[in-house]
């Protein structure tokens, strides 16, 4: 069975309703206990019965308020008591604190929780958040009430970053993944966790707040803005749980790996966050060269977002100095990196810092990074962190593990399954060369 849901997140303000997007819209389908899942659909048939809440019925009932004030000047501000701690006229809510994720937002409002089905991926569309084109992003979720653990996975594939981007390739549909770590199998470590899928329509390895021109187009990078936005809604609407498992392959290897840090802090100290970047290794400048950095971070404007909270980061070696802070301010998330030592996909996205194979040359032909320079420095990652983080390496040229592979992948006996179970441990734990 399949259905549409429409599921509008308000916030919540003074004696009315006040949108904190207009709609957030919800596309259910089923998911059986080996993780198999139809298509998303917008057929009306489900056995939800007639008044399901969240249904849509066909009748949109009233418009939302979109917050602007009557003389369309914007933004309603917050009222002036807002922060301290006392229900005064034009707040739903005033917990005295500016902590985003707990429900009640820093301006008074609140969240409305989502109300997802049990083991139906079900897709929502939120409001406030921005794909490449400008459309609005979204997640889906499989939530599993007997589970206390959640699993959020960043979706990879490419990045965008010059005019020779394929724009188009950010503008996929979502599709209920069942495949790879999204396997409901009793061999899978995360199998009965509630599992949170995030599509990649951003181009910024989740990572980025800019609107810039590319191709002849304004852009939108958002992928930042828009998780922080899901872990807005997510947090508040699922029982706080025990531990979560942030992670994705590729573009999303490197978002959870960035976003490691925010992720934490919305969560709080009380949950265990485990991170797992599937082949988005933290690279030094001896690999993504600064001229390379330089292009990401002014295009994504990483200054304000991920870099904004590590203020001792170098501006032309991020990637490594971020894994530094993250091991220093968050002693309790656990890291787990996987990659291939040659790693053909990554060497050919940071050979545009390498144009015409001279390193920190971004303005030639770009030629792929040399596999011994990748290796080495892969190899010195585990050197660097062999006491603070799980690496599992693997002799080849692949590119991401995560799906489909995730099942059938072992180096010298001991499977990936096996090996993110001990990371999910607290284990530290290196396979492979």
């Amino acid at each position: 069975m399949s259905g549409v849901y429409r599921i509008t997140v308000l916030a919540l303000a003074g004696a009315g309703l006040l949108a904190c997007g207009d709609e957030t819209s919800a596309t259910e389908t089923e998911a059986d206990a080996e993780g198999s899942s139809t298509g998303a659909t917008t057929s009306d048939g489900d056995d939800a019965g007639d008044d399901a809440p969240g249904r849509d019925t066909g009748d949109p009932g009233p418009a939302p308020d979109d917050g602007a004030d009557e003389s369309g000047g914007g933004k309603v501000p917050p009222p002036p008591g807002c922060g301290n701690g006392q229900l005064d006229p034009g707040e739903v809510c005033d917990d005295g604190n500016d902590d985003a994720f707990d429900g009640c937002l820093p301006d008074c409002t609140a969240i409305e929780p989502l109300d997802p089905p049990e083991l139906k991926w079900t897709y929502y569309e939120v409001e406030d958040t921005q794909c490449l084109d400008g459309s609005p992003a979204g997640f889906g979720v499989s939530y599993a009430p007997d589970s206390p653990n959640v699993m959020i996975y960043l979706e990879g594939g490419g990045a965008c970053f010059n005019d020779a981007c394929d724009f188009t390739a950010f503008a996929a549909p979502f599709s209920p993944p069942g495949d790879g770590i999204f396997a409901r199998t009793e061999g899978n470590p995360v199998g009965d966790w509630t599992m949170v899928y995030v599509p990649y329509c951003t181009g910024d390895i989740h990572a980025g707040s800019n609107d810039t021109e590319l191709g002849g187009q304004m852009r939108h990078f958002h992928g930042y803005d828009n998780l922080q936005r899901f872990l807005q809604l997510l947090i508040p609407s699922l029982p706080m749980p025990e531990t979560v498992l942030l992670t994705g392959s590729s573009a999303g290897g490197f978002g959870a790996a960035l976003n490691a840090a925010p992720t934490a802090t919305a969560y709080g100290d009380d949950v265990h966050l485990v991170v797992l970047d599937d082949s988005g290794p933290p690279m030094s400048s001896a690999v993504m060269p600064p001229c390379l950095q330089d292009v990401f971070r002014q295009t994504w404007n990483l200054d304000a977002t991920v870099l904004a909270d590590c203020p001792g980061c170098d501006p032309h070696d991020f990637a490594r100095d971020l894994l530094d802070n993250v091991v220093a301010a968050h002693p309790n998330v656990d890291f787990g990196l996987y990659s291939t030592t040659g790693d053909l996909v990554i060497r050919t996205y940071m050979g545009f810092g390498w144009g015409f194979g001279q390193h920190d040359n971004c303005g030639g032909v770009p030629t792929a990074v040399p596999g011994s320079a990748f290796q080495d420095d892969l190899l010195q990652v585990r050197d660097a962190y062999a006491a603070d983080i799980s690496t599992f390496y693997r002799y080849g040229l692949d590119h991401t593990v995560l799906r489909p592979a995730f099942s059938t992948t072992s180096v010298d006996g001991t499977s990936l399954a096996q090996w993110l179970g001990d990371v999910l441990a607290g284990e530290r734990v290196h396979v492979g060369p």
